[in-house]
């Protein structure tokens, strides 16, 4: 690939009025800067928000890292070189609406910092911040480099680098490869966002992804078609010079995988794993690959395609007609199709990256058969653990508010926690539980958090026999498949005591008189944590009778992270990177000052 020049971007002209026409502001390394942005400021012709211009003495090969943070507006940072050259930009890099810039100096000078924001209404107090910026042990600038299979290496984007065709600096790696490896290449930056390009032994592309690792991380998977050295292209996604560094990461991944573009079986409870890679069937969203299985008329399946490297996609097809198709009807981000099959024969799944284009990695697919909805108007059985397919439809129990419903029985035993899951992709779902009395003891619309679905967890003081009531939310005539689940959760944290959580379960807990009490007077329950490994997880602390909020601390009780409304609504959700072999300490807790109480649940799983 052969460098070409980028010309650089001269954005003086962009404002209106010269630099000079400013009082000149220093700022120096390791000295932070406070000022304010106001109506009184030149502006920038483009979005018309006031800058400041400030004079920074730089050294050939000094490397550097500026933060702008504002809490009054969405900060935005330029940094120019002594002829007046944009060296880089920044808008989101920092935390929240912060910007962070990492820059490299080509020479000795005077550079200019421009402090401005992103809205043109802009004003308010700033903080400018030029720090050391401690680079990694890297190959050296414009050099290919070279690793092997299995291996993780530090790198960095800096003047010297090779231009890519589109303008951003570009590194190479090459490695060896046997035929027919199963490929996973993988690159990581938290100072720019990604972009990842993979060349076989012919120098032709075999696969390119931007952010198919989340947060601006990138992800290749590829089979390696003929023996011999690949190359691999780090760059960063746009047409800007970003300057920062990365972690590039090569490993052959085992498994049993169907070959590429071949279709594969699959049977009824079964879990299959999958792979998206080059060489697979080519459908309307990219890569895909096939699984048929044998259905017959009136028969009810669920399929479900979950992946921590893509989001997946999934089509079902008889006789190539499509019968559903759904992107994040299952956990998370997963793809969930239920439906009664409508004649008897082969079927065919097609699993997909819904972005088409994503290369897509690993997956697994379910398929899981379940009982015939019960016939209209009749009272359903359901046992813990079971999750059942219903249907709404004409002849269930009419509602006097108008619509139908369904009911379901199960028996529990006293002071039983009790977890009811009702799904559908056809309405919106509304799920009530009634005791033997017929009395509502607990109700809910779209408790799952994810869309429409419903989610009820309960503590049943009285044992005997309980009654689900399962209908669509509001007055409006739902029809259609749904899925019922009934559940055991774990024990509920009791007023005071401390519960320990477990990786992949959900506790139920309340806030109640005799919990711990906060500075500001609200109560907390206190929940301990203790990851056998190393890594991110996602905490969730889920209430429909509370705004939630979390709060992550060391063994020691210092806070190590808080968050209030990160989940959906107002629950509180924070991913957070543990330690094997440490404690830490999980309160659920309520927003502000005033004394909620309320049923919650909390969950603590791996970050896909």
């Amino acid at each position: 690939m052969t460098p070409r020049v980028v010309p650089l971007l001269i954005v003086a002209a962009a404002l209106t009025s010269p630099l000079g026409a400013q009082s000149p502001r220093a700022v120096t390394v390791g000295r932070p800067v406070a000022d304010s942005l106001t109506a009184h400021d030149p502006v920038r012709r483009s979005v018309r928000a006031p800058y400041h211009v400030w004079q920074l003495e730089g050294r050939r090969g000094q490397r550097l890292v500026l933060d702008l943070v504002s809490s009054d507006f969405d900060a935005y940072l330029v940094v120019r070189d002594p002829d007046g050259y944009t060296l880089g930009s920044d808008d989101d890099s920092g935390d929240e609406l912060n910007a962070r810039l990492r820059v490299i100096l080509a020479r000795d000078g005077t550079y200019r910092v421009i402090t401005t924001a992103v809205g043109d209404s802009a004003r308010g107090r700033y903080t400018l911040t030029v720090s050391g910026w401690e680079t990694p042990l890297a190959p050296p600038a414009g050099e290919t480099a070279a690793l092997a299979i299995g291996d993780t290496k530090d790198g960095l984007l800096e003047p010297g680098d090779d231009l890519s065709p589109d303008g951003p600096y570009q590194d190479r790696w090459t490695f060896s490869a046997r035929q027919g490896a199963r490929l996973r290449i993988e690159l990581h930056s938290a100072d720019f966002d990604s972009y990842l390009a993979v060349l076989g032994p012919d120098g032709a592309v075999v696969g390119t992804d931007d952010d198919g690792l989340g947060e601006r991380n990138s992800l290749v998977a590829v089979r390696a078609r003929a023996a011999g050295q690949y190359t691999i292209l780090a760059s960063s996604f746009g047409e800007d010079l970003r300057v920062g560094a990365y972690r590039v990461t090569v490993l052959e991944e085992t498994g049993v995988f169907a070959d590429p573009g071949a279709p594969a079986a699959i049977q009824a409870g079964e879990t299959k794993e999958g792979r998206l890679e080059t060489g697979d069937a080519v459908g309307a969203r990219g890569i895909e690959d096939r699984w048929t299985f044998q259905g017959r008329a009136g028969q009810v399946f669920r399929l479900d395609a979950v992946s921590g490297d893509f989001d997946p996609y999934l089509v079902l097809r008889f006789d190539e007609t499509v019968v559903d198709s759904n992107d994040d009807g299952g956990d998370g981000n997963g793809a969930r199709i239920l439906t009664v099959l409508q004649g008897t024969g082969t079927y065919t799944a097609a699993v997909s990256a819904f972005t088409q284009g994503d290369t897509g990695g690993r997956y697994t697919l379910a398929l899981t058969g379940s009982a015939a909805p019960a016939e209209p108007g009749r009272t359903a059985r359901i046992a813990f653990g079971q999750r059942l397919a219903g249907r709404l439809e004409r002849g269930d129990e009419a509602r006097e508010d108008g619509g139908y419903q369904d009911r379901w029985e199960f028996d529990a035993r006293p002071d039983q926690d009790v977890t009811i899951e009702m799904r559908s992709g056809a309405f919106d779902t509304y799920v009530e539980l009634r005791d033997q009395q017929g009395n509502v003891v607990a109700e809910n619309d779209d408790g799952l958090g994810d869309g429409t679905d419903s989610f009820i967890a309960a503590h049943l003081t009285r044992g005997g026999r309980y009654r689900i009531v399962v209908r669509g939310y509001g007055d409006r005539e739902s029809t259609g498949l749904y899925e019922l689940a009934l559940g055991q959760a774990s024990a509920a944290a009791r007023p005071g005591q401390e519960i320990e959580l477990r990786l992949g379960e959900t506790t139920m807990g309340r806030l109640e008189p005799g919990d711990s009490v906060m500075g500001d007077q609200s109560y907390a329950d206190v929940f301990v944590f203790r990851p056998i490994v190393s890594g991110r997880v996602v905490i969730q602390v889920r209430s429909s009778d509370f705004d939630a909020y979390l709060i992550v601390q060391d063994a020691e009780g210092r806070t190590l992270a808080t968050d209030d409304d990160g989940g959906t609504g107002t629950d509180a959700q924070l991913t957070y990177e543990v330690v094997a072999g440490r404690t830490y300490r999980i309160l659920a807790n309520s927003y502000g000052e005033e004394r909620h109480t309320g049923a919650y649940r909390v969950t603590v799983r791996p970050a896909s």
